[in-house]
């Protein structure tokens, strides 16, 4: 079996479908019921994700799985209308790639649902010195009615670069940023400005990482919008459409 930390071994993966999608919801505070639900890819590899991810990354690779794991979001919308929208995540390294700016709008143009309903959130595992490609693929997608969010802001060093840059309508603070924010004051000063931010940028604010009633209960002091964690609901497997 081809080497999934290779660029044509996980091209090989996903190609073949060696994969499965979890889905997890996210809660709005205010009613606690979910709004959507993000996607998150699992390989059946024994190979740790991040060991395989991180390789695709730099290979470019990873574009491959981010045009996979949309055309199955579609596939997914088009056929069930009724169930919760989807989010589905785009690294910045696939947007480095020449050939990806085509395939995703080409898969995009197969969705028979309205385009609010599938929800683009951009990893900041990759991060991009050059954001111009970036600037514009988003702005291509947000012109199609495609809600935006900045995923994992807080964990690496490229999350003002990216709020910044992009205009998203939502941001996805870091479960790790969260967790330090209740018990050190340094953090919940900089989470307490980020959350102001809110009105004058027009944005929503997801807190991942929400694990326990308390972590519940300090998000919700705050006033964040919504938020994701096995509190609130646990990973369920979602059935490849092929």
């Amino acid at each position: 079996m081809s080497d999934p930390k290779t660029a044509a071994g996980f091209r090989q993966h996903v190609q073949e479908k060696r994969y499965f999608i979890m889905r997890q919801p996210v809660v709005d505070l205010e009613t606690m019921q979910p709004i959507h639900d993000e996607w998150l890819v699992r390989f059946e590899a024994d190979e740790g994700l991040v060991d395989m991810l991180r390789p695709a990354e730099i290979s470019g690779a990873i574009a491959t799985l981010d045009v996979s794991m949309l055309e199955q979001a579609i596939r997914t919308l088009n056929l069930d209308r009724r169930r919760l929208p989807i989010a589905v995540n785009l690294s910045g390294a696939s947007m480095l790639e020449p050939p990806f700016e085509e395939a995703l709008f080409y898969a995009l143009s197969k969705q028979k649902t309205a385009p609010e309903r599938l929800i683009i959130e951009l990893t900041e595992t990759w991060d991009m010195r050059d954001l111009t490609r970036a600037q514009h693929i988003l702005s291509r997608l947000s012109a199609a009615g495609h809600p935006l969010c900045l995923d994992d802001v807080g964990a690496g060093a490229a999350s003002i670069r990216y709020l910044r840059a992009f205009e998203t309508q939502w941001l996805k603070i870091d479960g790790d940023f969260v967790q330090a924010a209740m018990h050190r004051e340094r953090d919940l000063v900089i989470l307490k400005n980020l959350l102001n931010l809110r009105q004058d940028l027009n944005l929503k604010i997801i807190a991942e990482g929400v694990e326990d009633q308390a972590v519940i209960t300090f998000v919700k002091s705050l006033g964040f919008d919504a938020a994701q964690g096995y509190a609130l609901g646990t990973p369920s497997r979602e059935p490849i459409r092929k």
